[in-house]
């Protein structure tokens, strides 16, 4: 079993808080994490979020791509109902290059059922035009033009350039909890951003139905919030223990306090050092 150390962004807004500020921070603190030995930065994206300051992640990724040199950087995750799958191909592809193929792409319907409304899509079929604009990004990855022909986008002859340096292209993860979007993660994506609070039962039993080798799933498992460095590391012993026979396991913690009742910040390098025994590839699986 590969596990790797994450962290996941999700910057908020607060009374009197400095926008610029805020950014420079979370630039600074993917930068500590890539120093300390962490794998993963991944950023939230909460378009039209009254209470958010990362309203667009991919510009955010870029920003930490062009600062760092060997963490892998992602979205986690991106509504794909509110975006046009081309450009999301285009912009993810270029982040690709740009990067030295560090991106990955994290998708889903979004948690916020509302922004659709603000948007000008209430009522759109989110998991239509998810399946469907994976299934774009997916083949405007692939050599020569793209040619699509579905319910919701027609694209014709195209041609996504450059191309990802990952080939066939950056790793897609689909957020979900619910069985039914597990399932889906577990058919279409590559791996599983799991919601808090959910189980990954569904998706690792999907998975296997597919006839897809447990040993190649990946998961990415929200891990206990800002506490003390030897009582996550049991917690993560713990996580890592439940998902035996799975090939690469994400232990995910946010980057910054989201409850307002508890802004503890994550001390990084206390962290670092408590997990590393448990970074790479050396686990059984």
């Amino acid at each position: 079993m590969e596990v790797r150390l994450a962290l996941h962004c999700d910057l908020r807004r607060t009374p009197g808080a400095d926008p610029t500020g805020a950014l420079e921070a979370l630039l600074a603190r993917a930068v500590a994490a890539e120093e300390l030995g962490f794998d993963v930065v991944r950023v939230a994206e909460r378009p039209a979020a009254p209470d958010s300051l990362l309203p667009a992640a991919l510009p955010v990724c870029a920003a930490i791509a062009a600062r760092t040199g060997r963490i892998r950087v992602g979205t986690a995750v991106l509504p794909l109902p509110l975006h046009q799958p081309l450009r999301v191909a285009e912009d993810a592809a270029s982040l690709d290059v740009l990067s030295g193929g560090r991106f990955e792409l994290g998708v889903g319907l979004g948690a916020d059922p509302e922004a659709a409304h603000r948007f000008g899509l209430a009522g759109a079929p989110r998991a239509e035009l998810l399946e469907e604009a994976l299934a774009v990004i997916r083949r405007a990855w692939r050599d020569g033009p793209l040619e699509h022909a579905g319910s919701h986008f027609a694209i014709d002859g195209v041609e996504v350039w450059p191309k990802p340096q990952q080939r066939p292209g950056p790793p897609i993860w689909l957020g979900a909890g619910a069985a039914p979007a597990q399932e889906r993660a577990a058919r279409l994506g590559d791996g599983l951003l799991l919601a808090p609070g959910a189980e990954p039962g569904p998706f690792l039993a999907a998975w296997q139905a597919a006839g897809r080798p447990l040993a190649e799933a990946r998961l990415a498992l929200p891990a206990p919030g800002p506490a003390d460095p030897a009582k996550a590391r049991e917690a993560a012993e713990t996580l890592l223990a439940a998902c035996a026979g799975v090939g690469s396991v994400d232990l995910v913690w946010p980057a910054f306090p989201t409850d307002a009742t508890d802004p503890t910040e994550l001390d990084l390098e206390a962290l670092a050092a408590a997990l590393a025994p448990l970074r790479g590839a050396s686990r059984p699986a």
